[in-house]
Order: structure tokens, then sequence, then C-alpha cells
């Protein structure tokens, strides 16, 4: 699910395709990470703007959105949010990504203030698919895999999949390996305790600055942000950045309390000039922005 660090910033000003320059605030990623959605129709009208987030199992549709359709609410589950559980309504709606609609399904029913956009695509709507977060232009495509056009620029970097996940096989912190998922849902790098006691061991120092972590069920919990020392992802290097640290309830889960791990957020994506999660080959592909490329 959603998870944002709220942070001071100022806005930050669009960004043109062609010199594309990765955001290096908090608030240059959460500005990016607000365009960065997929248009969907709903029961044939729209389209909306919705997020793709590869952390949740389900899709979502807000309440708004709901009455504004006139969509029935059906029966009350249970959700697993990054905060805890929460229960949620639901409806059901045909979902058209890409000129392809898909039969009835269920759908959460979430607030908007809460979700950021008309919905969420979930694993349930995607898998099979691939999904690319396009940072150079500004956009997200979901589209049916398939074998991908040569780019001799472009790096693969070993996955597979974890609770429907996609994890990738080879990422580590000095030396020790993390465990270390893509979660395009969210605009913010989480990582457990475990991982943040290494990474201020690293850096010699304490985190010092705390910050809530909120949640697409409307959820909050506290985390703190540190400097995180460069991470390593297949042979692609993720220098010092400033990550929020929690206690996350999806990690909990997915048993991940007791060894290092980590959500990469639109933070640390849009690093790269694209990032593509092929679900139906398990594989994820990027390719960093060409100065990072010429210094070799």
């Amino acid at each position: 699910m959603r998870a944002l660090a709220v942070a001071a910033g100022e806005d930050a000003g669009e960004a043109g395709p062609a010199d594309y320059t990765p955001p290096d605030t908090v608030a240059a990623v959460h500005a990016l990470f607000r365009r960065m959605t997929v248009p969907v129709r709903v029961n044939g009208q729209g389209p909306f703007p919705f997020v793709v987030d590869t952390g949740a199992n389900r899709s979502v549709i807000t309440r708004e959105l709901v009455v504004q359709l006139g969509l029935p609410i059906g029966e009350t589950v249970t959700v697993d949010g990054v905060a805890g559980a929460h229960a949620a309504g639901t409806t059901r709606a045909s979902l058209e990504v890409g000129g392809r609609p898909r039969a009835p399904a269920p759908l959460l029913v979430l607030r908007q203030d809460d979700i950021g956009a008309a919905g969420l695509l979930g694993l349930d709507h995607v898998d099979g698919h691939a999904v690319t977060l396009d940072f150079q232009h500004q956009v997200l495509r979901v589209e049916s895999s398939r074998r991908p056009a040569f780019d001799p620029d472009a790096v693969s970097l070993p996955a597979h999949r974890w609770a429907g996940q996609l994890i990738l096989v080879d990422a580590s912190l000095d030396g020790r390996t993390v465990t270390a998922f893509i979660d395009t849902g969210s605009d913010s790098t989480i990582g457990n305790l475990v991982l943040k006691a290494k990474a201020e061991a690293q850096a010699g120092e304490r985190a010092s600055q705390f910050t809530p972590i909120l949640s697409a069920t409307g959820q909050t919990i506290e985390g703190e942000i540190a400097q995180l020392p460069r991470l390593r992802l297949g042979r692609v290097t993720i220098s010092t950045w400033p990550v929020t640290f929690a206690d996350l309830y999806t990690f909990r889960l997915w048993r991940l309390v007791n060894r290092p791990a980590i959500l990469l957020g639109a933070d640390v994506l849009s690093r790269f000039d694209y990032v593509c999660l092929d679900f139906a080959r398990n594989a994820v592909r990027v390719r960093l922005p060409r100065s990072r490329r010429d210094r070799g």
C-alpha cells in the first residue's frame, strides 16, 4: 500500500524530458510522483488517473469516485496497510487500461485524500504485464509483456517473486544482503529497523529527524529519517540518500523483522531514466541518466 513520508520543502518545477535530472528534494520527488499516473476507464467512464502500486495485492478505487459513478458498496473486508490492518468497503467494477477492458472484479474502497489519485492499480491488475516508470518523459505505462527492445544502456536486475511482489535478488549494503522490494505506490523509500541500525553504524551517527508515514488506509506510523549509505542493486550503486526507517506492519507480515529489508519508492526509482518491472518474466530493467553513465 501507498506510503508517503511527509517532510517540508518547496514545490519543484517541471523538468524537460530531453534533459532529465533526477529530483534532489523530497518535495520534488512528491511533485513527480503525483504526475506518474495511468489513465483508467471505470465501467467505460473516464479516464481517471490511477497510481500503479506494486506494493498492493488488490486494486483500489476512491469513495469519491464510487459515489460519482453510482457504484454500490458491498461487504467490508480487512486490508493490510503499512501501518496496520484496517477495515475497508468493497465494490465491483470493470477497469480498462490501455484499451483492454477486464471483467468486473472486486475493488477496495478508500478515501481519495489518503490515496492521492482516483485509484490504485494493484498486482491483481498488472500481474503478467510490464510496468514502466519512464521518469525521463514523465510517463507511466502498463503494457503486455514482450521481449524488450535492445537498449545498450539498460541494466537488468535479477529478481524473483515474494508474496506476489518483485524482489531484487542481488542487493546489498556494505556487503550484507538486503531484501529489496520495488514499491511503485510509494514516493518514499522505507527501510526496516535492522537496516536502520546498519545504516547508522556505517554513517557513525543516529537518526534524529522524525516523520509520519501515511498509509493509503488513512493510518499513520512514525518513522525516522537517516542517510542510507551506498546501496548496491546488481551492477548499479545508489549513492547516499535520506531514507525513512520504520517498523512497518508490512515488514512483520512478510517476516522481515530480523534481516535488513527495504521498500524502494519513487525517491530512489527516480534516480533512473526509467524502471521497467516485467511481472510475466520476473525481470527488472533500469537505465541510469546519461550524466551518471558518462561518469562511468
